[in-house]
């Protein structure tokens, strides 16, 4: 465990760099009543979300129920403090298939409120899936005829990079 620590750390620490680098970047040129406007608009924001996250803290678990089981899905174990690399499994797991982007936009929205925050979330989303393909977590499949990329678990792809077969039925092709 002790062996973890530093480099869970010394991600941590990168990580909150490159972040406070992005953020920087974000308000570059700007006055210092254009940054109190901001402030003062976000915190507008916050209170709207406040106010939407009580209401839908306060629905009971009986209207909640109909929704779930509809869909036979359930994200209740998604934390937004994850890293994406883990989001994007934890959503291929749910859904026990292959995603397209869209179906993970999709679902970053309705789960990660800061997700939406972002100034364009399909290029931030772009970025971090080429990030987290290029690691290994998750494969990128393409499929002769689809436009579209499917992302995968590891397990579900062979050894060439196409789908296993037993996937290829769940494909959502429109």
């Amino acid at each position: 465990m002790s062996e973890n620590t530093p480099k869970k750390s010394a991600w941590k620490h990168k990580y909150r760099h490159l972040k406070r680098q992005e953020d920087r970047q974000e308000f570059e040129g700007w006055s210092e009543n254009e940054l109190i406007d901001h402030i003062l608009e976000l915190r507008e924001e916050l209170d709207t979300l406040q106010e939407k996250l009580d209401k839908t803290n306060t629905t009971t678990a009986e209207e909640k129920s109909p929704e779930k089981a509809e869909k036979g899905l359930n994200f209740e174990g998604f934390k937004a403090d994850w890293p994406y690399s883990t989001k994007f499994v934890f959503l291929l797991s749910v859904e026990n298939r292959p995603l397209t982007s869209k179906e993970i936009h999709n679902h970053l929205l309705k789960l990660d409120k800061q997700y939406s925050f972002y100034n364009d979330p399909k290029t931030t989303l772009s970025v971090y899936l080429r990030s987290v393909v290029k690691t290994g977590r998750i494969k990128a499949v393409k499929i002769p005829g689809f436009r579209e990329k499917l992302f995968a678990m590891p397990e579900w792809v062979d050894e060439n990079g196409f789908l296993l077969n037993k996937f290829k039925p769940t494909i959502k092709l429109f």
